[in-house]
């Protein structure tokens, strides 16, 4: 499956060579990935001598993945095909902070309208995927540290919502090490086996990929750097220590720089009652030296943070993604120039850092992306090709 999977098209005598399996084996293989829709005779190929052989393809729509992205105040959910690719997407403004059921209600809508939108049947989805900003807890129940989402101390979110979709298997995931997955399997870190994801936004979170895997550490926290100290006397975080990294390079800590930099200089922009991170980003476009010289503090935050994992972990690349991706050029400059500072004797390449392919779209497809991957596993590949119903 992995091999027709990934080549798209090959025919029995290469999966014979590839896999080193016998025909025998091969064809009777080949009989059940036809039988279960996964792959289809799709013409005749070239002769090296002999019959002319039969080609096999992939049919990479006849099994689907749904993706839910629940960050603090939004809600994206994808519908996703086996080759990765996004069939539709949808994204809700939400105040999942502080409205759990309301929450669970949006999300159960957003995957009844992408199944019936696109006229799927249940019976053809893998799974759903489900990101939270957070580190889990329990990733069969979805309960997660809820220390910054209080109302959702004790939530159990697979059991609010398995029992509307008790035919589908469901998939809890921390969104930093989803968008992590997404990268590597489809976008800026393809055939690369150690990265780094860093999630800029509210928080700062790191999905790590160590050997391909998700490295989780021993209580699953592992990438939570945006609490890794850079001003041993800083200003008050809110995990209630000083000087995180997230407290200058996360979203509220950039606006609050911004705004007492303009007060401080008198020279206020139009609609600064309304003022947010785009406006911050069209400002600095525009010359405005404040809104510029956060921008640049704020990457030379992250630079810090980023020279401490590259000589903890030597990754071979490390994506940045999430809100603050916004500004670019301006941010990524800035993290290279504090990390070359740092870093200057181990000859650092400038192209180990780099802004990720996906986007905003990084932790809905790394959502969908965790489907795929459970999946395929050998240990649940007869469910995923013969629909067993899920354990409930």
């Amino acid at each position: 499956l992995h091999l027709i999977r990934t080549q798209g098209r090959i025919t029995r005598a290469e999966l014979i060579k590839d896999s080193h399996l016998s025909a025998t084996t091969i064809s009777a293989l080949v009989n059940v990935l036809m039988d279960s829709g996964f792959i289809y005779e799709a013409g005749i190929g070239t002769s090296s001598g002999g019959r002319r052989p039969v080609k096999l393809e992939f049919n990479y729509n006849a099994r689907y993945m749904l993706g839910i992205d629940m960050g603090n105040t939004h809600v994206t959910a994808v519908l996703m095909n086996l080759a990765g690719q996004v069939v539709e997407t949808q994204t809700h403004a939400h105040d999942v902070l502080n409205q759990v059921n309301d929450t669970i209600q949006l999300i159960r809508e957003s995957i009844y309208h992408l199944i019936e939108h696109n006229k799927i049947e249940i019976s053809d989805l893998l799974g759903i995927g489900w990101t939270v900003p957070a580190p889990l807890i329990n990733d069969v129940t979805g309960e997660f540290i809820s220390y910054y989402m209080p109302t959702w101390q004790g939530v159990r979110p697979v059991s609010l919502l398995q029992p509307y979709f008790p035919e589908i298997s469901i998939f809890m995931e921390n969104d930093a090490n989803a968008a992590a997955v997404a990268e590597k399997w489809w976008g800026s870190g393809v055939g690369v086996d150690n990265l780094v994801y860093i999630k800029l936004g509210t928080g700062i979170g790191a999905g790590l990929i160590i050997d391909g895997e998700i490295y989780r550490g021993f209580a699953g926290t592992a990438g939570e750097i945006g609490h890794m100290t850079v001003e041993p006397k800083g200003r008050l975080c809110r995990c209630g220590n000083s000087g995180c990294m997230e407290s200058y390079v996360g979203l509220p800590g950039i606006m609050l720089d911004v705004r007492s930099g303009l007060l401080k200089e008198g020279a206020l922009p139009e609609n600064f009652e309304k003022f947010n991170f785009s406006s911050v980003i069209h400002e600095a476009q525009k010359g405005n030296a404040v809104c510029r010289d956060v921008i640049v503090n704020a990457g030379r935050y992250l630079g810090i943070g980023i020279t401490n994992l590259m000589k903890m972990f030597d990754p071979g690349l490390i994506i940045l993604g999430g809100e603050l991706i916004a500004a670019d050029r301006l941010l990524l400059q800035a993290v290279n120039d504090s990390v070359k500072e740092r870093i200057a004797p181990l000859d650092l390449e400038p192209e180990r850092i780099i802004i990720g392919n996906l986007g905003p779209d990084a932790v809905s497809v790394g959502a969908a992306t965790i489907v795929l991957q459970r999946a395929l596993d050998p240990s649940r590949l007869y469910q995923t090709l013969y629909h067993s119903q899920v354990d409930i």
